[in-house]
């Protein structure tokens, strides 16, 4: 009984389907890079390949944007820095030099003392 169900599968045989026969012909001539285009075809597929183009340069000018903006952004985060930490030495500075024995430092040449006894109210009286 095996023996004719063989004989039956030996003698089915399926064809080699033809999209088969294609696929793998396309892929050996793609592998080899033989493309065979013909003109018609050529200028047929113009325009997605102008298309691709446009698609690429935009792509770089992006890309080389992109890593501009980032270094200019790195340059003003390093000006901020430095501006914050100048900032900060000037109002220390200031904050030192507007002190009262400072201030009286500097005006001693001029001959102005500071006063050794608080001020006084002075009122009047209509009386």
């Amino acid at each position: 009984m095996n023996r004719i169900i063989e004989e039956e599968e030996a003698t089915v045989k399926k064809p080699v389907d033809q999209d088969s026969r294609n696929f793998t012909e396309a892929v050996k001539r793609f592998a080899d890079f033989d493309f065979r285009i013909k003109p018609e075809q050529f200028m047929k597929q113009l325009p997605f390949l102008a298309y691709l183009c446009v698609l690429i340069v935009l792509f770089i000018y992006n890309s080389h944007r992109s890593e501009k903006i980032i270094r200019e952004t790195d340059k003003l985060n390093k000006e901020v820095k430095d501006l914050r930490s100048e900032y900060i030495s000037e109002l220390s500075e200031l904050m030192s030099d507007s002190k009262q024995s400072a201030v009286a430092k500097k005006l001693q040449p001029y001959g102005i003392k500071e006063l050794k006894t608080p001020p006084s109210k002075i009122t009047y009286s209509d009386n």
